[in-house]
């Protein structure tokens, strides 16, 4: 380092410097020619850890600027060793072996109060933790209420120095000790006491820790404690706790049924009441069963809930005769003076108390006597809960109610017939304005409402026997409205008859034919289960015949035929095997053989049901017999999406977009890449994600219908797509353009709608169900042409035949009559929900109906 230089240019002797005395005069500033002012730091590496340089071992420190410090400066020598002994094991940093652990001491110290006359010291108590991981320092003093002063964090947690002459040391574990006194900042703190860890820490380490002594009090904080607890009343307490009972026994009530016969007195009546014993707190209650015109008050709550003595003798006992505790007057007077106070004392041996004894669980039983305030209460009966309680708790196994005799129920008085109806408003709102004084409104069913709003059952109906003619064609539209049990008639249009269309009966309740109001008869409405297909029904005098129901309707009626008996079709079956009577199963299965001269297990509806009405002697009404025919009914194969519409909607959006040839050979792209091994199939999800990416513009739902009902390439069920891009290809593969319309009304176009119509019952399912030991080797399926195109042997009949919107098949029976040739076999159909085994035979259905 260079030497210093003085203002006059000559270098500065520090040994001469040092020598002089400090006077004005003899001290000389070193920075006076130097160029560097910066604090200067020394970083020293510690077990991997950099660190101040002086934090563990003090050592002279390099002045501003680099420069070393002034001869005065005081010199800090290194301690030779830790206070701590080297141990054996691995070297940690402290802060990992001593992480969470903090030595806790309790002391206090005292500050002088020189200006009160009162007091002369107080004393503050506190808290000393030790950190042993940073050896840093933090007391606390505990906050009192209302002290008038600062407390809580006294001395934040930091490394505090020692006192002079030793400022440049640092408190360690060493001097904290049960016992000792320690200066921090001028306080002077003396420790009374540690805890436990503290204890066996300070133990393991040779410290010898003393016994934990009293914490001294603070007279002024103990004077403030007598102040707030005069604030509340000094009469004696006696604990007592009530809280057991409560939680263990919180709504658990004992309920009994029990009357009072006060016949014996004038006007006196057989009252019955219901007896109430609460278990959390041995209280009971007594309320009144008020019958309706019985000519008593409706105060139900005859006696409020509290405890029942056994002798109520003295029911109104003076002032301080009853109380929770008796007080004794040791001396003084009554009445505590200013300078004299009276002195009580709690009766603990209870002598002048009075033993009341209160109606408990143990005196409740069927067919015991409650006096309750004089009235003589017998127990008649007891609810489940009641029962169980006694079984546990006492063992009791009878409960046998009490029944009272003819002589002492009581006579209920004679009630007044309902008058006959007015003809002002609704039945149900004069029925309601009768029973009482208050005009009050009829109270509807509104969850049933609510629960079957959309519920309408639709039949068609026609006059039954009508006089004239003109009435004979007339045909009607009956709705049954399950959500109020109400009915309306609409009648349908007639051409060329004069007569309107509209409503023919208002919707509202219909009563059964017979109902006399004069007679004071009560009205009888129609019932669901009344509504079936060729019941006869009398509305407004008017009988109408039920003739067919929609699909909603039978589909309703069978889902609920607990409501419709007629729709039950186990019902059906038990009428049909009751009606066989004698006939024997190969006489049944002769009988449907004749009318299937083909064998194959399936004929037409109208045959199948004259057969049934032949065998069961016309025991079924017609709805049964449509249930029966439902239930086996043998529909064709469905056809399937419609992919011609489909694909017309999906090249009339990418078309309205612009998404042409380019973009999709770029679509193209990324399905090969996703197709390392060239098999021109790609899974569903893969397909879906890609054309999401591919921003195709369809809606999302049609998206997901093209990549779910697209047809499968492979066994993988994975989907071709250089079909599914000649597919959406609008420009070398076009389809006629679509018109724009909603989503819904595209699925409802492009999805195969079922029959509606039935045309032929699979009569050998029929025959299992009915007559199980039969053993018919029938065949199981039946054929016909289910493709869109003419037989090659009826080209010119079966060309007529078919339609765009519906599928044809071969003709029945009539075909021989017109010269016909039967059709060749053809791939079978699923009868009855059953895939069938393939079976050649002839063409047999000759018409079925799709919905368009």
């Amino acid at each position: 380092m260079y030497p210093r230089m003085n203002p006059f240019g000559s270098a500065i002797d520090q040994s001469l410097a040092k020598s002089l005395p400090l006077l004005p005069g003899n001290t000389f500033n070193f920075n006076v020619g130097s160029d560097r002012f910066h604090v200067s730091k020394h970083w020293t590496i510690k077990n991997g850890l950099p660190l101040l340089a002086d934090r563990d071992f003090p050592r002279n420190k390099p002045g501003i600027g680099g420069n070393e410090p002034p001869p005065w400066a005081l010199q800090k020598m290194p301690a030779d060793c830790s206070i701590y002994p080297k141990g054996q094991g691995p070297r940690i940093p402290s802060y990992v072996a001593f992480d969470k652990q903090v030595l806790t001491f309790e002391g206090y110290y005292q500050a002088p109060i020189p200006e009160s006359a009162a007091e002369n010291f107080r004393v503050h108590q506190c808290k000393i933790f030790y950190y042993l991981e940073d050896d840093t320092v933090q007391v606390l003093e505990p906050k009192t209420f209302n002290s008038g002063m600062p407390q809580g964090n006294l001395i934040r947690r930091h490394r505090i120095p020692m006192d002079p002459p030793c400022d440049e040391e640092y408190y360690t574990v060493q001097h904290f000790n049960v016992g000792c006194e320690i200066t921090l900042y001028g306080k002077t703190f003396f420790i009374c006491s540690c805890d436990a860890f503290t204890r066996n820490f300070l133990n393991r380490i040779g410290i010898r820790v003393a016994e934990n002594m009293e914490m001294p009090p603070d007279m002024a904080t103990e004077k403030r404690k007598d102040i707030k607890r005069s604030l509340f009343a000094r009469k004696p307490h006696e604990c007592r706790d009530t809280r057991g009972p409560f939680l263990s026994h919180d709504r658990h009530v004992l309920r009994f049924w029990a009357y009072w016969d006060d016949r014996c007195n004038l006007y006196g009546d057989l009252r019955e009441f219901v007896l109430h014993y609460f278990l959390s707190d041995d209280t009971m209650e007594i309320r009144e069963t008020i019958k309706p015109n019985s000519g008593y008050d409706s105060f139900p709550c005859f006696l409020r809930r509290g405890k029942v003595m056994k002798d109520p003798s003295k029911l109104i006992p003076l002032p301080g005769v009853e109380s929770p505790q008796t007080i004794l007057n040791v001396f003084g007077s009554i009445h505590g003076t200013k300078n004299k106070k009276a002195h009580f004392l709690v009766d603990n041996l209870g002598l002048g108390a009075r033993d009341i004894i209160y109606y408990s669980d143990k005196d409740l039983a069927i067919g015991a006597v409650i006096n309750a305030l004089g009235r003589a209460f017998i127990l008649a009966r007891c609810d489940e809960f009641t029962q169980q309680y006694y079984k546990e708790r006492y063992g009791i196994e009878d409960f046998t109610p009490l029944e009272l005799t003819k002589s002492e129920m009581p006579v209920d008085p004679p009630r007044p017939d309902t008058p006959p109806y007015a003809g002002w408003g609704t039945e149900e709102d004069s029925l309601v304005s009768w029973k009482t004084l208050e005009m009050k409104p009829h109270v509807k069913d509104y969850r049933k409402f609510a629960e079957k709003e959309k519920d309408v059952l639709r039949f068609d109906a026609k006059l039954y026997n009508p006089l004239q003619k003109v009435n004979r064609d007339r045909r009607f539209t009956i709705n049954y409205y399950m959500a109020d049990d109400t009915t309306q008639v609409y009648e349908n249009l007639h051409p060329n008859t004069g007569l309107p269309k509209g409503n023919f009966f208002f919707r509202g309740r219909v009563k059964k034919a017979g109902y006399q109001p004069e007679l004071g008869n009560k009205p009888e409405y129609y019932e669901p289960k009344e509504f079936f297909v060729g019941n006869i029904l009398n509305i407004n005098s008017f009988d109408f015949q039920l003739l067919e129901g929609d699909e909603f309707t039978y589909s309703y009626m069978e889902r609920n035929k607990e409501m419709f008996p007629a729709a039950d079709i186990c019902i059906c079956l038990n009428k049909i095997r009751e009606a066989f009577g004698p006939l024997q199963a190969e006489d049944i299965l002769k009988c449907f053989a004749e009318n299937d001269t083909r064998l194959q297990g399936v004929m037409d509806l109208r045959n199948f049901r004259s057969l049934l009405l032949q065998i069961s002697k016309c025991a079924l009404n017609e709805h049964e017999i449509q249930t029966i025919c439902r239930c086996y009914a043998a529909h064709a194969p469905s056809p399937g999406v419609d992919f011609l519409t489909l694909q017309a909607i999906v090249q009339t959006e990418l078309r309205k977009f612009q998404f042409d040839k380019f973009l999709l050979e770029r679509v193209e792209y990324t399905l090969r890449h996703r197709d390392p091994c060239r098999s021109g199939n790609v899974d569903r999800e893969t397909l879906r994600a890609i054309l999401k990416g591919a921003k195709l513009p369809l809606d999302k739902a049609l998206l997901d219908f093209l990549v779910d009902k697209f047809p499968t390439g492979d066994d993988c069920n994975r989907v071709p797509y250089c079909q599914l891009l000649k597919f959406l290809d609008w420009e070398d593969n076009p389809a006629s353009v679509a018109k724009p319309t909603a989503i819904k009304c595209i699925f409802d176009w492009i999805l195969p709608q079922p029959p509606l119509k039935i045309i032929c019952v699979n009569y050998r399912a029929f025959l299992d169900d009915v007559c199980p030991n039969i053993k018919c080797a029938l065949p199981a399926v039946v054929c016909c042409c289910n493709e869109r195109k003419s037989c090659p042997q009826h080209p010119q009949t079966c060309q007529s035949q078919f339609s765009p919107d519906q599928n044809g098949y071969c003709p029945e029976e009539n075909a021989q009559e017109i010269g016909m040739e039967e059709c060749p076999p053809q791939e079978p159909v699923t009868i009855y929900g059953t895939h069938l085994p393939k079976f050649n035979s002839e063409c047999y259905f000759a018409e079925i109906e799709y919905s368009i």
